[in-house]
């Protein structure tokens, strides 16, 4: 957190952002990247294999329906060092551990099937992050169940209790 509201007290940005605040932001990206791999808005999909091949010494017939995950794709060990662990500097220049492997990071599908919206998505999170970082100071209130429900989109099973103080703006 602390790091976050460095970078953005750093960059010295008016009410209004533009797109090259956006762009100087790389500590957030890393961090939204880093949430996203870690808790993915869809967990997966299904695909209708067209050829037929091979994997992990199983043979997967053409016409068959196969399950992706995403949430285990950004769990694989042989792409990111310590996965369980919350580490935005993995998606750092010097790291760049989400590069390693095609398809690797895929928090909005991939190929040509990837989420039109994507770069508004992205655009939106480093927009509200930003704000909340620069005018609020929170805090998760006590005596909640924030364990992981998955259907039909991650969130927390009491939902996410927090209190907001604004901060004063100068």
């Amino acid at each position: 957190m602390q790091r976050l509201r460095e970078e953005q007290k750093q960059l010295n940005l008016s009410d209004s952002l533009t797109l090259e605040d956006l762009k100087q932001m790389t500590y957030l990206e890393q961090v939204i990247k880093e949430v996203m791999r870690i808790i993915p808005a869809v967990g997966g999909g299904f695909r209708e294999v067209i050829e037929t091949f091979e994997f992990g010494g199983y043979s997967i017939p053409q016409g068959w329906t196969v399950q992706y995950q995403i949430a285990q794709t950004h769990k694989d060990s042989d792409i990111y060092s310590e996965c369980d662990r919350f580490d935005p500097d993995r998606f750092s220049p010097e790291r760049a551990e989400d590069k390693q492997k095609s398809f690797g990071y895929i928090p909005f599908g991939g190929g040509l099937r990837e989420c039109l919206g994507k770069e508004f998505a992205r655009l939106e999170m480093r927009i509200f992050a930003s704000m909340l970082l620069r005018e609020y100071q929170w805090e998760l209130l006590p005596n909640q169940d924030l364990e992981l429900v998955t259907i039909p989109t991650p969130h927390p099973r009491d939902g996410l209790k927090i209190n907001f103080r604004s901060l004063e703006v100068k």
